[in-house]
């Protein structure tokens, strides 16, 4: 990315303070007290009106909902802060510091001011000029402040000091020495929770919301005067005398512009992020536009050259194609799955990459501030409208919502996109995932996590009985989740979805766009899980579908780009890519495995001799019911005890009776007595053998009473159990059926009758043309 700069020159003495409005129009006062409007193309569109004050600093009133404020507020040096409407008219004036008030911010939901002046005291004020608080006294000036992403938490450069101070009086306060001169400038930014800040030492840095620094600039030639984050929370603009800097939020630099403006005063950028503003000591407005805007898929990159110029290179063809909007600048650009999604600031243009000339046009009311692609439609968010699902028609889906969301809060992490599901990150108790239909907007169900999850994904196969949902927290744990409709309800009514933790110190995940393939970067390697719903089929298989590559030589804040493919595209900290490939034998096998040819995928791993592959293949073939290839796979890993157990599965003469051993394979016991005595007639002695192999001798005991069969099987059973260990009984439920009569041979007797039955219900199944291609010969006895 690099900036096109423009530079413009209206005021008669040093610009302060430059802001913009909600309709992408720029305000900038001066020294000699006159507000200019200017357009985004940095043209003056009129003066707003004279100030009988010196300014310091702007602020427009937040956009809340659907209606656009018309006012906004101005810091100034005679100790006031003014109320100022877009006409230029002084709306109210409120004597707000002893000295200059020098700069004012509004929280972003819009109920809160911040004042910080020359006396020291930082403070609060409601919306219409009420004190709240005193939020703090310094003992010097106050060169700047900004609110936290939840608007509860508020941080202040005091002298060569950052602190975070908390509104409410439930949080901790945090304090660090973060600069060697004074702190002239922060930012802190709701989409990454990062702050970076820049002061007289000729240093910008980067930390986390814990004051942890994760970048230090080399020393630069004159201070840093100014520094804001892009809304999206991608990059930062860095200002100082006569140099501005474009800088990716980890820190490394895009590009560096050199203008002859004197020192930059203030930086502001626009809603949709696409350039910024800054006010300079020679009374010069600085517009800069960020172009050269690159996406990569597969084949395609495209880069945004100017404000309504694209550039499509296909390089497998080596074809370039430039396209020209008529209309408003670009926004957002999106690329995958054969599309090019291009919104403009009141347009979705919708391409297809095999024809770049007709595209799909729709309206919209806002710019997107992200948006998301998989294989059948795309996800938009923005302020007004909330989240959208579109389809690639330009159709209107859906507008997945719940109670208490706040769509100016979400963020590229927090929300992710499959076929048939979105998954939301709640933004009032970051603990809830919310999981909703994506062609109806409904929730289905609500994750709770024991901690706030900060990072979403979703895997992107088109059958939602396998959607997987891989989620960071804030302890950097890595955790994958089944998210299947339709699965039990916990006793707080939540639909309960079961998780699983696959790492921990995880710094950046993403699923592959076509398989169900995992990759994620923790402690400097590339770990690789090639079927991560195998922790849901039998856990002590995972370690053995994993791969594990080093990757020291990325060293540490390392981010992954996309997974497309057999390449994996990893963003250093330094801002250089570095590809690492993966297996294609994984890819085969899942497009064999997903079209039913097990027998090919047999040949695969044969040929292969890979033993991830072949646990891969073994975890595939359980849920599918592929008995004889999982024990072929299993074999071959040398998992003896699991090949009995599969032959063992295999001897059991009815359907039921293999699905619910298939079930407690998984773990499932539940399930599996569930289809025991759903089955017609229930099995009910395979229902309470279940339970009594799991020594669950209460629920063994209750099926028996219930279904006034096998007492004195359960009843036998557990008298041998106690016997072995020289106990006696003591569960009362047990004691008040102690005298019924125990018969060896009578409980044998109706334990093989009700397995014959079971037979002969099978084979005249089979002679009707029930036969199955799983089974096997007659059922070996389980061991007692």
């Amino acid at each position: 990315m690099r900036l096109d700069v423009s530079i413009k020159k209206e005021h008669a003495d040093i610009a302060t303070a430059v802001a913009w409005a909600p309709d992408n129009q720029l305000i900038s006062c001066s020294d000699d007290k006159v507000l200019i409007r200017w357009t985004s193309d940095a043209e003056v569109a009129g003066k707003v009106g004279t100030i009988g004050a010196f300014i310091t600093g702007i602020a427009w009133f937040p956009v809340i909902g659907k209606q656009a404020p018309d006012t906004f507020v101005i810091s100034c040096t005679d100790g006031t802060y003014r109320f100022v409407s877009r006409s230029g008219r002084e709306e109210k004036k409120v004597q707000a510091h002893e000295g200059a008030v020098i700069l004012v911010t509004w929280s972003r939901d819009g109920s809160t001011l911040l004042s910080g002046g020359e006396d020291g005291d930082v403070k609060i004020w409601s919306k219409s000029g009420n004190l709240r608080s005193t939020l703090a006294s310094t003992g010097q000036s106050v060169y700047c402040a900004c609110w936290g992403p939840d608007d509860d938490q508020i941080c202040i450069g005091n002298g060569k000091i950052l602190m975070i101070k908390t509104v409410q009086a439930n949080r901790k306060n945090l304090q660090w020495n973060a600069h060697e001169g004074l702190v002239l400038c922060v930012d802190w930014n709701v989409a990454n929770n990062m702050i970076v800040s820049g002061g007289e030492d000729c240093i910008y840095r980067v930390w986390d919301a814990f004051g942890r620094q994760l970048f230090a600039s080399k020393v630069m030639e004159h201070v840093v005067t100014s520094i804001a984050w892009s809304p999206n929370g991608q990059c930062f603009a860095v200002g100082s005398h006569d140099m501005l800097r474009l800088c990716d939020k980890a820190g490394w630099t895009y590009c560096r512009e050199r203008v002859s403006t004197g020192s930059m005063m203030c930086i502001t950028w626009t809603p949709d992020g696409t350039q910024f503003a800054g006010a300079t000591g020679s009374g010069a407005i600085v517009f800069a536009q960020v172009v050269d805007r690159r996406v990569e898929w597969k084949n395609t990159e495209v880069t945004v050259t100017g404000q309504r110029k694209l550039r499509i290179q296909d390089t497998f063809t080596e074809t370039l194609q430039d396209i020209e909007l008529s209309r408003d600048r670009i926004v957002e650009v999106g690329l995958g799955f054969d599309h090019l999604i291009v919104t403009t600031t009141s347009q979705c243009s919708i391409y297809t990459l095999t024809n770049l000339n007709t595209p799909i046009i729709i309206d919209i009311r806002a710019p997107p501030h992200f948006m998301h692609l998989c294989n059948r439609h795309l996800l938009t968010s923005d302020h007004i409208s909330g989240l959208q699902v579109i389809s690639y028609e330009g159709k209107i889906l859906s507008s997945p919502r719940f109670q208490g969301l706040r769509p100016e809060y979400l963020t590229r992490d927090t929300v992710a996109l499959s076929p048939d599901t979105v998954a939301v990150v709640d933004t009032v108790d970051s603990k809830n995932i919310h999981i909703m239909d994506a062609m109806n907007g409904r929730v289905q169900g609500k994750l709770v996590h024991a901690l706030e999850v900060v990072e979403v994904c979703l895997n992107q196969h088109t059958i939602s009985l396998e959607r997987l949902l891989a989620f960071a927290d804030r302890s950097k744990d890595l955790i994958v989740a089944q998210v299947v409709t339709g699965g039990a309800v916990n006793t707080s009514g939540i639909l309960a979805f079961p998780t699983h933790k696959l790492i921990s110190h995880i710094g950046s995940f993403v699923f592959h766009d076509e398989t169900d393939v995992l990759v994620g970067l923790a402690d400097g390697r590339l770990n690789t899980w090639y079927h991560p719903a195998c922790a849901f089929v039998d856990k002590d298989l995972l370690s053995l579908t994993t791969t594990v590559t080093d990757g020291t030589e990325l060293g540490r804040h390392a981010q992954i780009t996309n997974y497309t493919g057999t390449r994996v595209a990893i963003r250093k900290a330094d801002g250089s890519s570095v590809f690492i490939s993966t297996p294609i034998d994984v890819e085969i096998l899942y497009q064999l495995t997903r079209t039913s040819k097990w027998e090919e995928a047999l040949r695969l791993c044969r040929h292969q001799r890979s033993p991830p592959l072949w646990a891969t293949l073994a975890v595939m073939a359980l849920p599918k019911k592929q008995l004889d290839i999982a024990e072929i796979s299993l074999a071959e890993i040398d998992e003896v005890a699991r090949v009995e157990y599969i032959q063992y599965i295999k001897d059991i003469p009815s359907e039921e009776g293999r699905l619910a051993e298939l079930a407690l394979f998984r773990r499932h016991p539940e399930e599996a007595e569930r289809i025991l005595l759903q089955a017609t007639p229930p099995l009910i002695y395979r229902a309470i053998e279940i339970n009594i192999r799991l020594f669950r001798w209460d629920r063994a005991l209750e099926i028996a009473v219930k279904f006034k069969s096998h007492i004195d099987t359960v009843l036998g059973f557990r008298q041998k159990y106690l016997e072995g260990f020289n106990k006696t009984e003591t569960n009362p439920r047990f004691l008040q059926n102690s005298s019924l009569k125990i018969d060896w041979e009578v409980i044998e007797a109706k334990i093989e009758k009700e397995r014959e039955d079971e037979k002969v219900r099978m084979s005249s199944l089979d002679r009707k043309g029930g036969d199955d291609s799983s089974r096997g010969g007659g059922e070996r006895k389980s061991r007692k």
